[in-house]
Parts: C-alpha cells; sequence; structure tokens
C-alpha cells in the first residue's frame, strides 16, 4: 500500500496531442546506422506525411506550420517520447534536430529515457535556436548497442488554441486471412510470358545452383526494415523461393543490389559490378525495382527499358520480373514503365493496387492494413510492407507455376529505345586505353562514400571506391574519348566545402551541377550529351569561378560507344 504520508504530485494538465510516430521500429543495425544511432528523418515533407497518416491532421494551417523551424516552435510546445525494447531498463537518448539550407544540422535538443515505455518529455524551450534553422531535420534515437531494436512513440504536444485530431490506434494487421489474399492478387499486374520462370522453378526442384538478384533502389536496399539485412522484401523472397521451391537450398544463391536514391539510369552503371559481379555471376532471375526512383530520369523511360534489355539479354538469358513499389502518397510510376513490361511480356507485380485501394476503407470496412501499419515513413515500407512485397512476389510465382508452359518471348522493338542498353562503366580503376584521361586537380580520393550493405553481408560497401575527387589548384579535370553518349556519376553531399562545376562538351558548357542540391551523401547519375553517331569528344570539367576553393568528386562515367 502507498505510503499515505507522502502526497501525490499535482497533475499537469493535458496538452492537446499530435501523434507524429506509434510504435516505430528503430535499430537492428543497417546501412544508415551510424553505431547505435538512428534517424527518422523528417525533410522533403516525411513529417507532413507522418502528421497525416499517423496524426490523422488535415488542418492545412497546421501542416504548414510543420514545414518550417518558425512554424514549429509556434505549433509544438514539448515532445513526448516513449522507447519499449525487450530489455525495459536500458538507457536510450532521444535528439531532435532542425536543418538548415541544403541539409546542414541547426539547433538541436536531446533527453534521456528509459526503454520501459514511460513517456519522457523534451520541451522545446530547451531546444537550442539558430539562426539558420529552416525546417524540422530529423529525431535521432542512440540505443545502447548497435544490435538492440526497440519501439518508439513521439507525440507533439501542442500549445494552447490548437488542436489535434483524436488518436484512434490501428488493429493489428491479419495476414493470412482471405481479405488480406485478396488484396495480395491485385497486385498481379501481368503474368507475361512465363518460358523464362519455368526453367527457374524447373532448375530449383532438380536442385541446380540458381541465383536470385534484386536491383533497385532504397526499398530493395531494404530501407525501413527492422533489422534492414533480415526482413527487406529482397530477403524474406529469396527465402521463401529458396524454401518452397528448391529441392537443394543450399544450391540457391542470393543478390541483393538495392543502392538508395538511385534510378535505372545509374542501375545501367552498377549492373555489371553489383549484379553480374564483372561477369563472374550469371543471375537466373532478376527483380528489378525502380517505379518510385524513376520520376528524376532525363530520358523519361529510354533508361528503364534499356536497363530491362540489357538484363533480358545476357549471355544466361534470365527471368526478369518488374516490381512497382508505392509511396505513401499512392503514387508510383507504373504508367510509364508498365509499356515497358507489356511490349516485352514480363511479368509485372505493382503494390500499389494491391494495397492503395484499401487505404480508404472506412471503418465498418476495415482496412487490411493502414498507411500507419505499411509505411515506415513517406518513401518506405515497413516490415509489414516488406512482408507484403514479399507475398506479392510470391503470389505471382505461384500464378506462373500453375500455368501452362509457353514458347519463349520473341524480342519485340523497343517501346522507348534501347539506347543505353550497351553502356559500359569506367572509374579510376578500369580506363581502357582508348579513354584519354588528365586529372588535372583532381587527383584525389574519396573515401566519404554513399555505403550500402549488399547480399547478407553485415558490413557496408562504399559506393564508387575508384574516384577522383577536387584537391588543391585551378586544373580542369580533362577527357578525351570516341563515343556516343557520356553519363558522368559525381557524389552529392552536405558538407559547405563542396561546390558547383561546370562541365564543357568540346568547349561548349553543357551543364553547371551543384553537389549540395540533394543535401545527403549520395551517387547522382547525369547525361552529358548523348548523340545518334559516334565521335571523338573533349571534356573538361572544372570548379564554378565561384567555388574555385571548394571541392567535388567524379565518381565514374558511363559511356556508349
Amino acid at each position: 500500500m502507498r505510503d499515505q504520508r507522502i502526497a501525490p504530485r499535482d497533475p499537469i494538465p493535458q496538452r492537446e496531442a499530435l501523434y507524429i510516430l506509434v510504435d516505430k521500429p528503430v535499430g537492428g543495425g543497417g546501412s544508415d546506422a551510424e553505431a547505435n544511432r538512428f534517424p527518422v528523418f523528417l525533410n522533403d515533407e516525411r513529417l507532413v506525411t507522418f502528421a497525416k497518416i499517423v496524426g490523422g491532421v488535415q488542418d492545412e494551417n497546421i501542416l504548414q506550420m510543420l514545414q518550417t523551424a518558425k512554424g514549429f516552435r509556434r505549433l509544438v510546445h514539448s515532445i513526448g517520447v516513449s522507447v519499449v525494447s525487450d530489455a525495459p531498463d536500458k538507457a536510450a537518448v532521444f535528439s531532435m534536430y532542425f536543418s538548415g539550407e541544403h541539409g546542414t544540422e541547426g539547433g538541436s535538443g536531446k533527453i534521456s529515457l528509459c526503454t520501459n515505455g514511460v513517456e519522457t518529455i523534451l520541451e522545446m524551450a530547451c531546444v537550442e535556436e539558430q539562426d539558420t534553422d529552416a525546417v524540422p531535420g530529423k529525431f535521432l534515437i542512440e540505443l545502447p548497442c548497435e544490435e538492440d531494436t526497440a519501439l518508439v512513440t513521439v507525440k507533439f504536444y501542442l500549445h494552447d488554441g490548437y488542436h489535434a485530431p483524436r488518436f484512434d490506434p490501428d488493429p493489428p494487421v491479419e495476414f493470412d486471412t482471405p481479405q488480406y489474399n485478396a488484396m495480395i492478387a491485385r497486385s498481379c499486374l501481368s503474368t507475361g510470358n512465363n518460358a523464362r520462370i519455368k526453367r527457374v522453378l524447373e532448375d530449383l526442384r532438380a536442385g541446380k545452383p540458381v541465383t536470385l538478384a534484386f536491383l533497385g533502389g532504397s526499398i530493395t536496399q531494404g530501407a525501413g526494415a527492422i533489422p534492414e539485412q533480415e526482413k527487406c522484401y529482397a530477403r524474406l523472397t529469396f527465402e521463401a523461393i529458396r524454401d518452397q521451391y528448391s529441392s537443394a537450398p543450399d544450391q540457391v544463391n542470393y543478390i541483393k543490389a538495392g543502392v538508395g536514391g538511385t534510378p535505372s539510369q545509374l542501375a545501367l552503371n552498377r549492373y555489371d559490378r553489383d549484379v553480374t559481379r564483372n561477369g563472374t555471376v550469371s543471375p537466373d532471375l532478376v527483380v528489378v525495382e525502380f517505379a518510385v526512383n524513376d520520376l528524376g530520369d532525363e530520358t523519361n523511360g529510354c533508361c528503364y527499358e534499356s536497363l530491362v534489355h540489357r538484363i533480358w539479354n545476357d549471355p544466361g538469358e534470365p527471368a526478369v520480373i518488374l516490381l512497382f513499389s508505392v509511396f505513401a502518397n499512392d503514387w508510383n510510376l507504373k504508367e510509364r514503365l508498365a509499356p515497358v513490361g507489356w511490349r516485352h511480356e514480363l511479368p509485372m507485380v505493382d503494390v500499389l493496387e494491391a494495397v492503395s485501394p484499401q487505404f480508404g476503407a472506412t471503418t465498418a470496412q476495415r482496412s487490411v492494413i493502414t498507411k500507419r501499419q505499411y509505411f515506415y515513413d513517406t518513401y518506405h515500407p515497413s516490415n509489414a510492407g516488406h512482408r507484403i512485397m514479399k507475398d506479392c512476389l510470391m503470389y505471382l510465382l505461384q500464378r506462373l507455376d500453375a500455368q501452362q508452359s509457353m514458347a519463349p518471348a520473341k524480342e519485340a522493338p523497343p517501346y522507348y529505345s534501347f539506347y543505353f542498353s550497351a553502356m559500359e562503366a569506367y572509374d579510376r580503376s578500369n580506363l581502357p586505353f582508348d579513354i584519354s584521361v588528365d586529372p588535372g586537380s583532381f587527383t584525389g580520393t574519396d573515401e566519404d562514400l554513399q555505403m550500402v550493405a549488399l547480399d547478407n553481408d553485415t558490413y557496408n560497401t562504399a559506393q564508387f571506391p575508384f574516384n577522383w575527387k577536387k584537391t588543391s589548384g585551378k586544373k580542369p579535370f580533362q577527357m578525351e574519348l570516341v563515343c556516343k553518349s557520356l553519363q558522368m556519376v559525381f557524389k552529392d553531399s552536405a558538407s559547405l566545402d563542396f561546390g558547383r562545376i561546370r562541365v564543357t562538351v568540346d568547349g561548349q558548357t553543357v551543364a553547371y551541377y551543384d553537389p549540395r542540391e540533394v543535401g545527403w551523401t549520395h551517387c547522382h547519375a547525369t547525361i552529358l550529351f548523348a548523340e545518334e553517331t559516334a565521335g571523338k569528344h573533349h571534356i573538361e570539367i572544372c570548379m564554378a569561378p565561384e567555388d574555385e576553393g571548394k571541392t567535388f568528386t567524379i565518381l565514374g562515367f558511363g559511356v556508349v560507344r
């Protein structure tokens, strides 16, 4: 019995609260983790999306206030945070960061809390304010160990005069029900020609060596899955195919080649490196996932079709499945990319068609899964979302397995173009004799690169480590070669040390490129020119006049002869 001599503390009047995260899983390592530090990014409409799909906010005034640092401080009085882990007596740290222009860090504040689910309050008055603060940047959760996992709930307590919707917790997702199975079935956009898939399934059943490859962006990398390497859709699909179809599981090999923020335009450059491992691996099945990465594709589908054509014409004749994932705004590029699948009779899976129609179900109808449950953030699926992607792919394979075998498909003419299919990738390590390079002042090697965990690796691999980084001096990088088209891959960075470059081709300025526009360390591919016939070209890359004292990193090139 409680000691009656101890007076209880007076309760603090409850402010209206807006939920931003509810039981969001974090931890388990992953390529985005720095030791035991796990970020939840709030920029690029992420915070607004959290407020909409988690907090149920429809008030446009509140949504606008969440998009700026000043508006955020006018709206939010304090932040309530709770963390639950399997070891409830551990200590965790929660931080809130604002960002300046181009992703630079601004003011911040942090609190320590216990992982027992008890809410701890971070008052905004205790969060440092800087003149450069532009937007809410990120939450950062620090757990005791890199391998730890936890569930994090964050809610904003609002200043007087602002009102938040009443929170209604989601019911648990009921997998493997008739409603769930009907949702999965909607994802089968096309079974296409089944000849190559049938051959893969036959080889699996016969116990032959089979290599399953997954090529895509951050979703294929595993973003949103906790732990990333174990719970991503690629790993789940590989394991499901191996366990269901192979008579010799140890003969089934796994390649995961997802790189965050990269489109098919860059995949053309890295396909041989990351999938065929420079010709040493011949994949039997390749799942291609770029339906939410290709919006900025300069070629509007040509690079995507060229990539698919390149894979399809590999000597091992792999089967190809086109996978269309989905963003939280119920969007993907199916309308642009599906015609490629139709033209070439490729099996296609559309996750948008599976999940988006039921997101808006009424209480009486009840969604199979809500947006809060499907999405980890604006762009990436949660563990439940990755499982659904796996189930969609497995449903397609089951459909194909039940069909009668077809004659192999004949190569069809392009829907867009095969122009970039034969792109050759070069960097500092493999320049051929007929490409002349004078690095000028670009003699350094950048080691602060985008890092990705490939396959089942427990470590990260640096992307484009054989690069050219500008050091001191003003001498331009110069290249001479004969080709039809040239792609340059460069490093994006939020660092103030990086500056703009000017690119000239045959003496004419073709573009200026600013590596700080994206605001994070990232591989960026751009096409410098594309012509009908091959010719000799002279390329010069130098710092823009106003940035001569800064640096820039050229990661590599893609050449179409």
